[in-house]
């Protein structure tokens, strides 16, 4: 029994010192260096406990240094413990609370604020910021209680909520951005302080929080036994994962309410702790809150740094992010066993009988063939909607042609990237961004822009080819040693897009013009693409089509499990290999046509397999119809719905996929099972 309250994905048996007092000591010391360039050290206690009120340094340091400095420490702590207790309740490492929605709804709720309503900013963001995290978490569980509660279904349903804010954000900031430029700096976080009033709320805020979920330390620990086990111990796992998920989100919301958007913390401080040594779960609760400290806290530091060298506001979050990012990546040659990242029961629809498969194929077909012929056929005008005759859609075939074709064939190249990275790792909500393909595709964009003269199209696609192919080498160079392990690659993934994305933000929070151009990029959007694109994208989609048949055999064997691949004769290093290789290829395509496009790559396979289709070849084929078919009806709305602007087909497919998704968990009844 002491063994299994051990966690199942701990490197060694201590827990190092050295990497903490390191972290702590560097930022320790750009702290003081800072302070004493404007105060003598003999001074820092008085300015601490009794500031002279005619010394202006000291009121400086007393209400503004010493305040940044307790609140990036209490936001650090909150989140590396926040982090822990998700991981644990929902028994995956790559869980946090950004990743259940709180910290896209806080955004978006200021956004909206911003733009529509000012007057609710005037007592300042917090409330507003706490309201939207709070419809968030509520959201969430309102979705996640149709399908008891699971593990996977508050994942999936925080990862809807996630992409449908986001994609309302982008929307907001592509068309009001003269007013949202000044949050984007605050949404990647602003630690700026005047007093110690944000410091003291935050601190009573997490003890309020913190307390309850350390008494909850007992329950939680008995996740490690199993459902099985911990249900026979009497302890009801869904209410002690609801109520352990309702402490930490809002313990993020009080974060995001206080400073803004900090989400690699919570990810990184806990994934820290556990591959440094600390292997049960009172370790982890005591080790991540220090680590997240320290971290947000060095962090802070060098954003001051920058900030007071380069004259740019740097937010402190993508700092975060670059420094937990190669930390991470580096210690990941030390995880020893594998997080469990599949064994979450996942409600499925009945089997398709093999009539039933004939009939959603034909039918799949028949709805991209309805979609293309309304996008060709159906605009609008000043006068209204209205329906070309033949001669009509003949002329204006030169101009919506390519625009249909380039959508097809993206969507055709998502969708089967996203189910064979889906097949290849056994995880339903795996996609290409979650191995850093888009986010790779998305920092070469930024460089195109930011580092060359005059950019063209040519030069995007150079740029982001080489960010595809850069993330590519890294995850094979990474998960080499682990026989591309699929908790290694989606977990190193992960950790790349985090960074690169960083570099985005940066960029955006760099108010330079620029970055309304680099916006349009990143949504996914065929303005720009000809004829001579499209047909290139087609051919590309029908190659892909071709190719993935190869890989039958790999497909319908390796969602069975290691053991059983091998026994059947898989090398599964060169399998996982050969699979990722192709699906950073199809991505990588994708994304030099239109942008880091990736959220087909999740939905297609997910409603080809809601529909209960199990075998691979047919999942991906009626996939790639699905994706298609998405892909070229968010175009249309993107052109036609708002007209006469126009929104990028990334974000109404966005939009369309989450709103499917809402509509499928709450029409879906709920299944318990004991112990859920």
């Amino acid at each position: 029994m002491k063994q299994a309250l051990t966690s199942p994905f701990a490197p060694s048996r201590r827990t190092p010192l050295w990497p903490v007092c390191a972290l702590f000591a560097l930022a320790a010391l750009l702290f003081a260096l800072r302070l004493d360039a404007r105060l003598a050290p003999a001074l820092w206690w008085q300015a601490l406990v009794a500031p002279s009120a005619t010394d202006v340094a000291q009121l400086l340091v007393h209400y503004g240094d010493y305040p940044r400095v307790a609140v990036t420490l209490l936001c650090g702590a909150a989140l590396g413990l926040a982090g822990v207790a998700t991981q644990q309740v929902l028994r995956n490492p790559l869980a946090e609370p950004m990743t259940l929605g709180v910290f896209s709804g806080a955004w978006l709720a200021l956004a909206l604020a911003t733009v529509y309503a000012p007057f609710l900013l005037t007592g300042g963001r917090d409330a507003v910021a706490l309201a939207g995290g709070a419809v968030a978490l509520a959201a969430v569980f309102a979705l996640a209680a149709r399908r008891g509660m699971s593990p996977l279904a508050l994942i999936l349903a925080g990862m809807i909520v996630n992409l449908c804010g986001g994609a309302f954000c982008l929307a907001l900031a592509i068309s009001h951005y003269d007013l949202l430029s000044g949050l984007l700096v605050w949404g990647g976080g602003s630690f700026a302080q005047h007093d110690w009033r944000v410091a003291l709320a935050l601190a009573v805020r997490f003890a309020a929080c913190a307390v309850p979920l350390l008494l909850l330390l007992r329950p939680m620990a008995v996740f490690d036994l199993g459902e099985t086990v911990a249900s026979s111990l009497g302890v009801s796992l869904r209410a002690t994962r609801g109520l352990t998920l309702a402490l930490t989100l809002l313990i993020a919301a009080f974060v995001v309410s206080a400073v803004g958007v900090i989400g690699f913390v919570g990810l990184s401080a806990p994934a820290v702790a556990r591959l440094a040594g600390a292997r049960r779960l009172r370790e982890r609760v005591i080790w991540s809150p220090l680590i997240g400290a320290v971290l947000l806290w060095l962090a802070d530091q060098l954003a001051q740094l920058c900030t007071a060298r380069f004259g740019m506001a740097i937010p402190t979050g993508a700092i975060t992010t670059l420094i937990g990012a190669p930390l991470l990546l580096a210690m990941l040659r030390r995880l020893r066993g594998r997080p469990d990242l599949t064994q979450t029961p996942v409600q499925h629809s009945a089997p398709l009988s093999p009539r039933g498969l004939r009939l959603v194929a034909g039918a799949s077909v028949l709805a991209l063939a309805a979609v293309v012929v309304v996008s060709l056929m159906l605009g609008r005008g000043l006068a209204g909607w209205h329906l070309s005759n033949a001669h009509e859609a003949g002329a204006l075939l030169f101009l919506r042609l390519p625009h249909v074709v380039a959508a097809a064939g993206v969507g055709v190249l998502l969708a089967l990237s996203g189910g064979v990275v889906q097949r290849m790792t056994g995880n339903p909500m795996a996609s290409p961004d979650l191995l850093g393909m888009s986010a790779g595709g998305a920092l070469g964009l930024t460089g195109a822009l930011f580092l060359t003269t005059h950019p063209d199209l040519p030069t995007f696609l150079v740029w982001c080819a080489a960010g595809s192919m850069l993330t590519l080498g890294a995850l094979v160079l990474i998960a080499r040693a682990s026989s591309f392990a699929p908790d290694t690659l989606i977990l190193a993934g992960m950790t790349l897009s985090a960074a690169f994305q960083a570099v985005s933000v940066i960029a955006v929070s760099s108010g330079d013009p620029r970055v309304i151009v680099l916006y349009n990029l990143l949504a996914g959007s065929t303005y720009n693409v000809g004829p001579t694109m499209a047909a290139l994208v087609a051919v590309c989609a029908l190659l892909a089509l071709a190719a993935v048949p190869l890989c039958r055999r790999w497909l319908e064997i390796l969602p069975l499990g290691d053991a059983v691949s091998v026994g059947l004769g898989v090398r599964i290093a060169g399998a996982r290999l050969g699979l990722l290789m192709l699906s950073a290829l199809l991505s990588a395509v994708a994304t030099l046509v239109i942008g880091p496009l990736s959220f087909i790559g999740l939905m297609a396979p997910h409603m080809a397999r809601m529909l209960g289709i199990r075998r691979a070849m047919p999942l991906l084929f009626v996939a790639a119809a699905f994706g298609a078919t998405l892909m070229i009806g968010s175009d249309w709305l993107g052109r036609w719905v708002l007209f006469p602007q126009e929104m990028p087909a990334g974000v109404m497919a966005t939009l369309l996929g989450g709103l499917y998704l809402i509509l499928t968990m709450f029409r879906r009844p709920a299944q318990d099972r004991p112990g859920s």
